[in-house]
């Protein structure tokens, strides 16, 4: 099943469009993981295919999902989670990724873990983890150990599981979403 907020927010953030890439920047959040599906999964499935076009990046070819509303055929479905801490929740100096809804992103898939992965903005940009996952986490292709922070660049993507997530930061998700 689709998550129903990462639905919502795409819908949000599409009609944040409409208003200019000053207003978008101000009301969006910083950054924001973005996932591209060809169809909705199965209930009781991990989950629908991710789309994925070869890409240039920082002189090594990386996959890179693809931009939405850029050509995109109709089928393709955008889930988005902007990075934000939910009100209470716990460790304040990131943001948790898992399965389970007490995290600050709940992706609803079978190979996420209830705490897969977390982000954190420090001061030289962002930084991800794998928080000891049973499925692992890669950032660019690459493993990421559990608890060992690597920095997280822009349009970079993030596998959790088995769930590919294209990593934007506010300005760059502008142009990835068709802002102009």
């Amino acid at each position: 099943m689709c998550d129903e907020y990462a639905v919502d927010a795409a819908a949000h953030y599409r009609q944040l469009l409409q208003l200019g890439k000053a207003e978008f920047l101000a009301s969006a959040a910083p950054a924001a993981l973005v996932r591209y599906r060809t169809e909705l999964p199965d209930p009781g499935a991990s989950g629908g295919s991710t789309v994925t076009i070869e890409s240039d990046y920082d002189e090594d070819a990386i996959e890179e999902t693809l931009p939405y509303g850029k050509d995109l055929p109709e089928e393709i479905d955008l889930e988005l989670y902007p990075l934000a801490k939910k009100p209470g929740a716990s460790f304040p100096d990131r943001i948790t990724i898992g399965r389970t809804a007490n995290n600050d992103l709940a992706i609803n898939d079978t190979s996420i873990s209830r705490l897969h992965a977390y982000i954190r903005r420090d001061r030289d940009g962002w930084v991800v983890a794998d928080a000891g996952s049973k499925n692992g986490s890669w950032l660019l292709g690459a493993a990421l150990e559990a608890r060992k922070e690597r920095p997280l660049q822009s349009r970079a993507i993030l596998r959790l599981g088995d769930v590919d997530l294209t990593f934007y930061s506010a300005a760059d998700l502008f142009g990835a979403l068709g802002g102009a």
